[in-house]
């Protein structure tokens, strides 16, 4: 089920009284949960008819919130978070036990609730989540496309009376980790810092916001596309200060690099930039770098660097190499072609 069935829903006032929300993007999962919230129990008079439980959950406890009869109110609402159960298969005899016996509950349940599992990740192939959504609805919440996010952020701006280019909104969303969360809290830094001014500026995010990992790669690759060995170590030294981890860093630079051959074979096929950022999912903005990097490589050389990165991810390892070593070779040998 997609979010935009949900939206119907919340719209039409007319809820399932089973759902299973999962994914990366916390705040479009509360955003919807508090419209839920509001159809469900309206003005609850006793504020009883909200349960919420969370990990390590005994099955008794959800079916009893569930079978308790609201107090004041048509329904309640039940949420159930982390609660582990629609992980991958196998486990002890007694949590399979508790997921059949879960499976046997969902197949009837209380017109009187509306019962919410959130988890962050599920295992699709599992008979709980087949029953869910053959009994209700399962909705997949992921980190949203940049696209969305810039129409986000423009709108977020408005809202404070401020203003805010395309442009500008693109350059946020990148350097933001990708969830709106995090979004959010840089863009409320900036529109603080503001004041009486009335429009947010690149000026205003490069001194305000802080860079995530993906960002620092990506000025990293750009570093290397202009040959500039000693930009792109201090980058890396940058982020090796910051604690982030050597793998995670060399895996993302692999990505980066993927991305930049993929940019360069859709220009290759003649492609224009709005339909190669369509097919990578970037906004122009960020296609237009990508595309400035992959015009400083060969297509060749792009796949000899992807599985560079790879071949020194595997002897990392195996401990045949220093990651640290591994990562500053890696930047020499692309900024030196």
């Amino acid at each position: 089920m997609s979010i935009n069935i949900l939206k119907q829903h919340i719209k039409n006032k007319n809820l399932n009284n089973l759902y299973l929300f999962y994914g990366d993007e916390d705040y479009l999962i509360k955003y919807y949960l508090n419209n839920i919230e509001e159809i469900v129990l309206g003005d609850d008079p006793t504020g009883f008819n909200k349960i919420v439980l969370e990990e390590n959950i005994e099955l008794s406890k959800i079916i009893e919130a569930c079978e308790t009869m609201p107090i004041f109110c048509e329904k309640k609402l039940v949420l159930v978070k982390n609660s582990g159960m629609f992980k991958s298969r196998g486990g002890t005899k007694g949590k399979q036990k508790k997921k059949d016996e879960l499976l046997d509950y969902l197949q009837n349940v209380s017109s009187h609730v509306c019962l919410i599992f959130w988890e962050r990740e599920i295992d699709k192939r599992l008979k709980l989540v087949d029953t869910i959504k053959k009994k209700g609805f399962v909705v997949e919440f992921p980190y949203q496309n940049q696209n969305e996010l810039v129409r986000w952020v423009i709108k977020i701006v408005q809202s404070n009376d401020k203003e805010i280019d395309t442009k500008t909104a693109s350059f946020l969303v990148e350097i933001c980790e990708p969830g709106m969360n995090d979004i959010l809290n840089e863009l409320d830094k900036v529109l603080l810092f503001l004041g009486d001014r009335s429009k947010v500026t690149v000026d205003d995010i490069e001194k305000l916001c802080t860079k995530s990992i993906k960002s620092r790669i990506f000025d990293l690759t750009d570093a290397i596309a202009e040959r500039n060995v000693d930009a792109a170590l201090k980058l890396l030294n940058d982020m090796i200060i910051l604690k982030e981890p050597l793998p995670k860093i060399l895996f993302l630079i692999a990505k980066q690099l993927r991305q930049v051959l993929g940019m360069r074979l859709l220009h290759d096929e003649g492609l224009g930039m709005k339909e190669a950022c369509a097919k990578l999912g970037v906004t122009p903005y960020v296609g237009s770098k990508i595309f400035k990097q992959a015009n400083s490589f060969s297509p060749d050389r792009l796949k000899e660097a992807i599985q560079e990165a790879l071949e020194l991810d595997i002897s990392i390892k195996t401990g045949k190499i220093n990651d640290r070593t591994a990562l500053e070779l890696l930047i020499c040998n692309l900024a030196a072609q």
